[in-house]
């Protein structure tokens, strides 16, 4: 059994509460959203968990967490911005088609059900401990940093945050 419960926050902004495979579903332009908590406590094995999917343009999270197993965070439609979140899930918890970025963002890939673990197939190219910044300057010629590739999905390129995100009373960088 599903409960729904529908609110309207301003005139074409809604928010749906589904208690059931989603928690919640928002919709409309310019939805904003501060220190919440999007939890579905489904469970690991529950199958698809959403605990939030976001269908609107111009939305922005800051310092919202949204847990769950599978499928946590659904990025459903448009330009998304998220600063100083937490998203916590084991299974595809971050998906959709939109353009979205995480600034500061905290994304936890979380153990599943007890005896189970979170596996990463990479090659021996990565340590699987993790890496460190290079401490000293050996080898700096070898070196080269990627941050040019990465300019057209910054704040300011990838979701126009200039024209938007200042009215949002949230922080945020425009680049790198």
């Amino acid at each position: 059994m599903c409960s729904i419960i529908l609110k309207q926050i301003l005139f074409d902004i809604y928010v749906i509460w589904i208690l059931c495979t989603c928690v919640a579903a928002v919709v409309g332009d310019g939805f904003l959203a501060r220190d919440i908590t999007f939890q579905n406590t489904a469970g690991p094995s529950k199958h698809q968990a959403v605990a939030l999917r976001v269908g609107l343009d111009l939305s922005a999270f800051y310092r919202c967490d949204m847990l769950a197993y599978q499928d946590t965070l659904y990025v459903h439609a448009l330009r998304q911005f998220y600063i100083n979140c937490y998203i916590a899930g084991t299974v595809d918890f971050i998906f959709g088609n939109v353009a979205a970025v995480f600034q500061n963002c905290n994304i936890h890939a979380r153990r599943p059900n007890p005896g189970q673990r979170n596996m990463s197939d990479i090659s021996d190219v990565v340590h699987p401990a993790g890496w460190f910044e290079w401490d000293g300057d050996f080898a700096l010629d070898t070196l080269f940093y990627r941050k040019l590739e990465a300019q057209p999905f910054t704040v300011g390129s990838f979701i126009a945050g200039s024209s938007w995100l200042g009215s949002t009373g949230f922080p945020f960088s425009l680049g790198l």
